[in-house]
This record gives structure tokens, sequence and C-alpha cells, in this order.
């Protein structure tokens, strides 16, 4: 659909050996997907589900504003659940992010990741830039957020596309469009119902 969302939920489903994801139809806000273990995420006023793919182990979630569309939005926020017995080490995760990016992209721009903790679970947040995607034509930019669960990973990335730039300067995006995207990433939580270590808001 949009080859810069599609980046993890490839690299999740290859991860895990699921099958790619098909159509579906859009599921509840929490997200739960077998298991006690659930993915918390509000999206921000004004935006809502455009699409859905559902596999056997993934689902994934594509959220825009009001009165973008799928063939030409501008800004987007992708939530990702794999359902795993054997969750992927984020950085396993954030390679496959930037390998896709090294791929597509005429210059990727990005740096390491930063680890920490959420809710008691490992949490992993990076940013990859794309001066140009090849396929698309456009520049792209995005803010993820990774989780490592019990029962699976959980991904959350918000992406902007503009138009192609120079790296030196950088895609334009506004620093409160950053410290709003950041707000949104950091409230996604992964948390299990009645559990005082990872306990639900």
């Amino acid at each position: 659909m949009r080859q810069l969302l599609r980046v993890v939920a490839l690299a999740l489903a290859a991860a895990a050996g699921a099958p790619t994801p098909a159509l579906a139809q859009s599921p509840d806000s929490a997200l739960p997907y077998g298991g006690a273990e659930m993915l918390r995420f509000q999206a921000p006023a004004g935006w809502g589900v455009v699409h859905t793919d559902e596999g056997e182990a993934l689902r994934v979630l594509h959220m825009m504003p009001e009165g973008q569309q799928p063939g030409d939005w501008r800004d987007m926020i992708t939530v990702q659940v794999l359902k795993t017995t054997a969750p992927p080490t984020l950085a396993a995760l954030h390679a496959r992010a930037v390998a896709s990016y090294e791929a597509d992209c005429e210059q990727k721009l990005g740096g390491a990741p930063q680890y920490g903790d959420t809710n008691g679970f490992e949490t992993a947040f990076w940013t990859l830039g794309c001066s140009r995607n090849r396929r698309t034509g456009h520049g792209e930019t995005a803010f993820f957020k990774a989780v490592r669960g019990l029962e699976g990973v959980y991904v959350m990335q918000r992406a902007w596309r503009v138009a192609p730039f120079d790296p030196a300067a950088g895609p334009g995006i506004s620093p409160e469009d950053q410290r709003l995207a950041v707000s949104v990433l950091q409230g996604a939580t992964v948390c299990i119902p009645d559990s005082r270590a990872h306990p639900c808001p």
C-alpha cells in the first residue's frame, strides 16, 4: 500500500516467519490480539483508521488525519502488533527497518536507537529519514517506538511525507509537529490486565 509504512510490518513478518498480512476489518483501539497482553494506544484528535492488514499473527493499522487520503497522504501513524512466542529483539527490528530505507532511499538518515523501559517492558525509540524515496518520489521521515513484550512486539510509527529534501537541510518538519509526535508515541503502553508488573492504565 505505502512503501514506508510497510517497512516494519514486513520486517516483523519476516522475523516471525509470518505470511504477508491480508485486508481485515478495523479492530478495537486496544488491539487485543490473542493472549492477555495488549497495546493501549490513543490516536490524536481528528485521526482515524483508514486501512488495516491482518495475518495469522500480525495486525497492522494505518491512521491519518481527516481530509487526507491513502493515495496522497502527508501524515500517517501505523500501529503494528506481532504475537509470537519468540519476539524478535528490538535491535533486529531496527536493523531491518534501516536496511529497507537504505534499499529504497537516495540518502538514508537516522541514528542509533535509544533504549529504555515502558511499564516494565523493553522499549526502543528511533528516527529514520529518506531524502527521496525511489519508489514514490517523495521525501519521508518517521519516528518509531517499539516495545518487546512477553507475548510479542509492538511498533508505533509516526511518518511524514514531504517534498524531496537536502539531508543537510532536513525535511522541514516543525518543532511543534515533532513534539506532538513524540508525545503520542510516549503515551503508547503495553500492559497485562490485573498485572502488578505491567498494569493497564
